[in-house]
């Protein structure tokens, strides 16, 4: 072979090569290395089971979380991106802000963000922490308008950080302090464990819950998160009792009010204003429909019984194996939403009960002036109980009658195997009846699971 003859040769060896390079690469199942060249690069048309796939993932909204009402989109999304990168994976060995364990008692960290007023921590993501602060800053800054309308010009003792902690499983939840059969808590004398180091930032209050698997913030339902949230709120405001001004106690109030007021805002819509959602109390939840099967019934609990409930009791009524747990956040609901979404009438009698939490506490605490007296019934006699049971009764029959329905009704009534084909009381369904709606219910439980849906 001459030399002109190889070097054509080389030449014509280097082009296949280039040519074999720019050759197209499938992804998906049209990637396979065992198909001849015809097949290969004959263009594959999308299955038609790949079309709906495609449609889901378009309609998978972008959700800015805690936008304020006056920023662009590219103010927010200039915030966002500076605290995501202040957000850090605690360092080894540093246990100042606690010792967590996985479900394996294997030590993790978590990811921080030190914000103000939130410390905010996840086993998720940064980006998941990112979205958690984001979306704490617009839940303490919306349901700082709410209690604006209800207490007036009470503001909330920031004098220290609040720390929350979101954890994606509930093994490791329970692992680190979680409380048996909740969703999650809000710990308001968190120093009592003293399980952080003595200089982290948050030591008296803490939220605590877990995501059950889910790690997609925009597909976690936040109801939970809403509800801890009202408690927190409701504490920074309730503030601490002083003894020789040194910090004592969380300010105790009645357990009804405090859970009842939280039981509201789980359905808080942060696209409305604060008087859109109180108008909207009675008209969305799964208390209502409870609510409007048992008033004027002998399920109905009097303002007697609710009032004087003690918190030993709310917990052994929803760990019994009857209803009456549920039921006790459905009467607390309904009272605390006849307070909330009343009117001057309704906030008057919240601003009482605040008031009156704040001067003598529950019934084991004393005044400030210390007359050591069990003073709710001397601060708060009969004939004032009376008429704001008055009250809270012509609330329910107006706005939770018979003839209404909340969206959903039937579906929250049959979760609970309540028949919602009777009305005028409470009737779980038979046992047949019950065997066939359980598993339509789970049917649906999984539908709504799978939908992709956008979770405020």
């Amino acid at each position: 072979m001459n030399r002109s003859v190889s070097i054509r040769w080389w030449a014509f060896a280097i082009l296949i090569c280039l040519a074999m390079a720019a050759r197209p690469v499938w992804s998906g199942p049209q990637a396979d290395g065992d198909k001849d060249d015809k097949k290969t690069e004959k263009k594959v048309e999308p299955k038609k089971a790949d079309k709906p796939k495609k449609q889901v993932e378009e309609k998978h909204e972008v959700v800015r979380w805690g936008k304020r009402r006056s920023e662009t989109d590219e103010q927010y999304d200039k915030r966002y991106a500076t605290l995501l990168k202040k957000i850090e994976q605690d360092k080894h060995g540093d246990f100042d802000g606690g010792n967590f364990e996985n479900a394996k008692g294997e030590k993790i960290r978590l990811w921080t963000y030190k914000g103000n007023p939130f410390i905010v921590r996840t086993d998720i993501s940064r980006e998941f922490t990112a979205d958690s602060a984001m979306y704490m800053e617009m839940l303490h800054r919306e349901y700082g308008a709410a209690y604006s309308k209800l207490l007036g010009g009470v503001k909330p003792d920031l004098r220290e950080k609040v720390e929350v902690i979101i954890f994606a499983d509930r093994d490791v939840y329970m692992k680190n302090g979680g409380t048996p059969g909740s969703g999650g808590f809000f710990n308001p004398a968190a120093h009592l464990h003293q399980d952080r180091g003595p200089f982290w930032p948050a030591s008296h209050y803490r939220l605590e819950q877990f995501t059950d698997g889910v790690k997609d913030f925009a597909k976690w339902p936040k109801g939970t998160l809403k509800h801890e949230a009202a408690h927190m709120e409701l504490q920074l405001r309730l503030g601490y009792t002083l003894f020789a001004n040194v910090v004592g106690f969380p300010v105790d109030c009645p357990r009804w009010w405090n859970e009842g007021h939280a039981t509201v805002f789980e359905y808080w819509d942060f696209d409305k204003t604060v008087d859109e959602n109180f108008a909207d109390v009675p008209n969305r939840g799964r208390y209502a429909p409870v609510i409007r099967r048992i008033h004027g019934t002998d399920r109905w609990k009097d303002f007697h019984y609710v009032w004087t409930i003690d918190p030993k009791t709310w917990h052994q009524d929803m760990t019994d194996k009857n209803d009456q747990g549920f039921l006790n956040y459905a009467q607390a609901w309904s009272l605390a939403a006849y307070m909330m979404s009343s009117g001057n009438k309704g906030r008057a009698d919240f601003r009482k009960i605040f008031d009156l939490s704040r001067r003598v506490g529950a019934d084991h605490q004393t005044t400030y002036k210390g007359d050591r007296k069990l003073a709710w019934e001397d601060k708060f006699p009969a004939k004032d109980q009376k008429l704001l049971e008055d009250n809270w009764n012509e609330w329910v029959a107006k706005n939770v009658p018979r003839d209404k329905k909340v969206p959903d009704e039937d579906y929250y009534l049959q979760q609970r195997a309540y028949n919602p084909a009777v009305i005028d009381k409470l009737e779980h369904y038979t046992k047949d009846e019950a065997e066939k709606y359980s598993k339509d219910v789970r049917k649906e439980e999984r539908r709504r699971k799978k939908e992709v849906k956008v979770e405020r």
